[in-house]
């Protein structure tokens, strides 16, 4: 009778009681019944999200998304003709020639797929069975699957028969350094960023790749670490253990990953110790490598990538924090990078001192054209400050930079007085804007739900990074606390 309820209405049930004479107070009995069951259970999978929402936020909002009509994330977009484009097909082949038209295809004195000679009397990167058992288990099961489809559950359910064969595979890989075409493949999903939602250059390529490759390069990511950590450096905090947003903030006061030449990038982990068995076999993967962006479902042809490291990869990280290890090689002022950010300063009291930062912007120009990198030049901006900051004009390489009196840092907003005020009023919205979500999809009003998804999902705007930025606040936070209408002040 439940399910007749919520699949026939009300009215049909009414006149079903009235045709064969059932008492009216039967139905209400049943009708009661029938919501006090479907509200038990949604109270009970409300709770089951709260509890894991710390663990699985991706379950929540899908469950919230489910209940509200969505925007579309991937908009209409222009086309080389500046025409919008509405199809799902023609926005993906519009996505694909943008990303890869950032490609280099020039390569470096050692030509990619040269080969790598290795040592007969080392070993490399072991793949045990028992290391891959623990590997495939790991992995988030919620998470997407690479074109090869194998689902990352599927994995992680068979990971005490399946380490053995997947050992095997990986092992032969190592020795002669081959990889499956399907570790090489990509679905390349679409994230837009900021800006105009019409312009292909707004969005982040992901990159979703084979789950057996995956695990491959995590077992290289834990034998590399040792062997490179002396030369990624301090001024590194993006993709580093132990080294934060917060880190990266305290200490210094574009296309990036899609432009680095293959053949550089394997230059310099064997200038710097690397052993050759793991950059044979980087090489191999780097070769090859194909991509399609995906729209709804809708995919581009296949595209081959002949450069950059694949965003969304296990590896691609910690290869472009090597390739870009030299990029502070020579420079005197404070320069810190997050990731493929980068922050350079310098005090400008003195003439001299105005003319070294500027040698040191064109230090940076120069070690990008030796790279065979670009600086996103549009995105670069100049941040005075001071109260008697003399505000001198930069450049870098021929183009002028322009100035600007607030920046987003590692998502932080630092203007030019230091005051904190945007980053205040960011934090608020970002914080009453998730409980909005939160009241918009929830309706259970227990504290066993409410305060994990405060904790989890709100908290977490206003104490981003909040020791650094609350030391430059004035007017200090007193008594935020979290309500169903909101936090109030």
């Amino acid at each position: 009778m439940a399910l007749l309820v919520a699949s026939v209405g009300v009215e049909f049930l009414i006149q079903y009681f009235v045709s064969r004479r059932i008492p009216v107070e039967n139905y209400k009995v049943i009708a009661r019944a029938c919501r006090d069951a479907v509200r038990k259970a949604k109270d009970e999978l409300q709770l089951e999200l709260a509890r894991g929402v710390k663990n699985y936020k991706k379950v929540f909002f899908r469950y919230v998304n489910n209940k509200q009509k969505q925007k579309e994330n991937t908009g209409l977009l222009l086309n080389r003709s500046a025409e919008l484009v509405t199809n799902n097909a023609e926005k993906a082949e519009v996505l694909t020639t943008f990303f890869t038209s950032v490609f280099t295809s020039t390569v470096g004195p050692q030509a990619l797929g040269t080969e790598i000679p290795v040592d007969a009397n080392t070993d490399p990167p072991s793949a045990k069975e028992e290391l891959v058992c623990e590997l495939v288990q790991e992995p988030d099961p919620y998470k997407s699957t690479g074109p090869d489809t194998i689902h990352r559950r599927v994995l992680r359910e068979l990971a005490d028969v399946g380490a053995r064969p997947l050992s095997i595979i990986f092992e032969k890989s190592w020795r002669p350094g081959d990889i499956p075409e399907d570790w090489k493949k990509a679905n390349v999903t679409p994230i837009y960023k900021k800006g105009l939602k019409e312009d292909p250059g707004n969005y982040r390529p992901i990159s979703l790749t084979s789950v057996p490759g995956k695990v491959v390069e995590r077992i290289l990511l834990g034998a590399v670490p040792s062997q490179m950590k002396h030369v990624i450096g301090k001024s590194q905090h993006g993709f580093t253990e132990g080294r934060l947003c917060l880190t990266n903030l305290i200490a210094f006061y574009n296309k990036a990953f899609d432009m680095v030449s293959h053949s550089l990038l394997l230059e310099k982990p064997m200038c710097y110790g690397l052993e050759k068995w793991s950059v044979r076999w980087v090489g191999s993967w780097l070769t090859g490598c194909t991509r399609s962006v995906v729209v709804h479902s809708s995919c581009s042809n296949w595209q081959p990538g002949t450069s950059g490291v694949p965003q969304g990869s296990i590896l691609g990280p910690m290869l472009f924090n090597i390739f870009i290890s030299d990029l502070d090689d020579g420079i005197k002022r404070t320069l810190m990078k997050f990731a493929d950010d980068t922050k350079l300063s310098g005090e400008v009291d003195t003439s001299e001192g105005r003319a070294t930062l500027q040698e040191e912007l064109d230090r940076l120009e120069e070690w990008a054209n030796n790279n065979l990198m670009k600086f996103n030049k549009g995105e670069c901006k100049v941040l005075h400050l001071g109260k008697h900051n003399p505000g001198v004009q930069r450049r870098l390489g021929p183009t002028r930079l322009g100035s600007s009196s607030v920046e987003r840092d590692v998502w932080v907003l630092a203007d030019n007085k230091l005051s904190m005020s945007e980053q205040r009023a960011a934090a608020a919205k970002q914080a009453h804007g998730m409980l909005r979500c939160i009241n918009g999809g929830i309706t259970s009003t227990e504290k066993e739900v409410i305060i994990p998804l405060h904790a989890a999902l709100v908290g977490p705007h206003l104490e981003y990074c909040v020791q650094f930025w609350s030391r430059y606040t004035k007017k200090r936070w007193t008594g935020w606390r979290g309500s169903r209408e909101g936090p109030q002040r």
